[in-house]
């Protein structure tokens, strides 16, 4: 298992070629909120750099990070805070799944790519590094999404607040 320091996820430039089509919702069955963040992803859409160890795997917010977010991502960082395993899948982009799994201070962290090529790699990281990484990057995507008129911050806030509240980082688990 490599030990590394590199956990990163980072909004890198603009993609300006959209594959598919924007996003609609013909039943009404998502909220404002659910649609407001669809077409943010779709009509702002950007390449996200994500580093793990000696890995570089480039995703975009639409649709690899908009999934995510649909699949409740504060909700997800809360569980790992709490000593809880997740698994982050990126099935669209690059058929990649992230495995973390907390070990006291630590997480253990399972990359697996799918596809045509199919590998599996295991790295070790700081618990913090890697809570903090998720939250920070959960909270400029929404920042963003705020500063271009797709959301409000009250709703920004109440989304990213499970990623924040219930905090027993792995300083409070090993106690």
């Amino acid at each position: 298992m490599n030990t590394s320091q590199k956990f990163n996820f980072k909004l890198a430039q603009r993609f300006l070629e959209n594959y598919a089509d924007p996003p609609e919702d013909p039943l009404g069955e998502l909220t404002h909120f659910e649609m407001a963040i669809r077409r943010f992803c779709f009509e702002c859409d950007r390449t996200v750099s994500i580093e793990i160890g000696d890995e570089r795997i480039q995703v975009f917010l639409d649709p690899d990070i908009c999934m995510i977010l649909d699949d409740n991502l504060p909700e997800q960082i809360r569980k790992l805070s709490q000593g809880r395993p997740i698994e982050i899948d990126f099935a669209e982009s690059c058929t990649l799944t992230i495995k973390l799994v907390p070990t006291d201070d630590r997480l253990s962290c399972t990359l697996s790519k799918f596809g045509t090529s199919c590998w599996e790699k295991h790295f070790e990281f700081d618990r913090t590094r890697v809570l903090d990484a998720l939250r920070g990057f959960l909270a400029e995507v929404m920042q963003l999404a705020v500063d271009k008129g797709y959301i409000t911050a009250e709703e920004k806030d109440e989304f990213i607040s499970p990623a924040f509240s219930g905090n027993t980082d792995a300083v409070v688990l090993s106690k």
